[in-house]
């Protein structure tokens, strides 16, 4: 996890998010244009939240040292780990999205099903941290993941940390207690592919 994530318009709190990342973007020179609807993938450009009603475009992924893309940073290990500590202790965000995807290993095959994760009526917001990286424009994110709920387990053993809209301000303003809160509670789960 987490691989890709989607967007659905029509959750007013989600669209709100999407304008002023849309009025943000007008800030940068030339045509960057940012994904607002649909299945998001690593290096697309999307609205992220970076403080209490601040929201700005991002692209998915950090760069290594070896130019290869990380899009996802152990919620356990992120403060150790060189690529991610400066980002983690000063540069915080949250990854709002409508639901995840995650795909399961067919037993004795090497298919896998896609499985869709979502909360119904509510917009889910992943923690995430970011940075300015030399050859970008824009800021770059990571999406920090954790070990899996009980109900999620049979199909991935990793999941992004949903945090709760009340930790999501603690979240942005340096508590790390927040991640232990993280949203542990059933997620609906719907299968998207064929077997």
């Amino acid at each position: 996890m987490c691989g890709r994530y989607y967007i659905e318009i029509g959750d007013e709190e989600l669209e709100e998010i999407i304008r002023e990342a849309e009025n943000k973007l007008k800030e940068y020179p030339g045509q960057i244009s940012m994904k607002t609807s649909g299945e998001i993938f690593p290096t697309d450009i999307v609205p992220v939240q970076t403080g209490l009603r601040l929201y700005q475009p991002m692209k998915w992924g950090f760069s290594n040292y070896k130019g290869a893309l990380v899009i996802n940073a152990r919620s356990e290990t992120a403060y150790e780990k060189a690529m991610f500590r400066g980002s983690m202790l000063e540069r915080r965000c949250l990854i709002p999205a409508s639901g995840y995807y995650e795909w399961q290993k067919k037993e004795g095959t090497k298919n896998k099903v896609k499985h869709q994760f979502f909360m119904p009526g509510e917009t889910m917001f992943f923690a995430g941290c970011f940075r300015l990286e030399k050859d970008s424009l824009i800021p770059r994110f990571v999406i920090l993941t954790r070990d899996a709920s009980d109900e999620i387990a049979p199909i991935h053993d990793r999941m992004p940390v949903i945090l709760p809209q009340s930790g999501a301000v603690s979240w942005l303003h340096g508590d790390m207690d927040v991640l232990a809160k993280a949203v542990t509670r059933l997620i609906s789960v719907s299968r998207v592919s064929a077997p």
